[in-house]
């Protein structure tokens, strides 16, 4: 999933959970929920730019996952100046600490990628086990397009809930 979508769910747990372990550990959690479902990032960087048939070097598909990953985290960067501006809880320490744990997998996923250190081998391994829960089965992933499009809809329903929560809903926290 793109990185943004799993902060702005993490940012709606985080409203629901004011402690700040148990809305981080519920983050991590609801990443690898949501990564169960297929969303269309197998060969992520070589679909993304259109090189599925190409047979590329382990330093090109770094290259091309890095820069789907800086836009990704571009976005992500948009995502949280909106809801700092715009969310009177987006400051809460659940909401933040949900939304960091929302995206370290996914951080942790990349380091492993760039450093290959040793120490994180098993949870690459464990993230992709869980990314390939489903379209392990189905032997295919969705298309990427339709993953994209899915993931952009997805956004926007998070979005909006969390400006309903933001403008009709009280805090309610555990």
């Amino acid at each position: 999933m793109f990185i943004t979508v799993h902060a702005a769910a993490g940012a709606i747990v985080g409203t629901q959970i004011s402690n700040p372990y148990l809305a981080f550990i519920a983050g991590v959690g609801l990443h690898f929920i949501m990564d169960i479902i297929p969303h269309g990032d197998r060969e992520l960087g070589k679909r993304f730019f259109g090189l599925l048939n190409k047979k590329l070097s382990e330093e090109e598909k770094l290259r091309s996952l890095a820069a789907y990953g800086v836009m990704d985290y571009l976005v992500l960067i948009f995502f949280l100046i909106y809801s700092f501006k715009n969310f009177y809880f987006a400051k809460d320490d659940g909401v933040i600490w949900a939304m960091i744990g929302s995206i370290l997998p996914d951080v942790l996923v990349a380091l492993y990628m760039l450093t290959k250190y040793k120490w994180l081998k098993w949870f690459f391994d464990f993230h992709h086990w869980v990314h390939h829960l489903i379209i392990g089965r189905l032997k295919h992933d969705i298309h990427l397009k339709t993953g994209i499009i899915m993931q952009l809809i997805v956004f926007i329903i998070l979005l909006l809930v969390l400006n309903y929560i933001n403008n009709f809903s009280p805090l309610i926290s555990f």
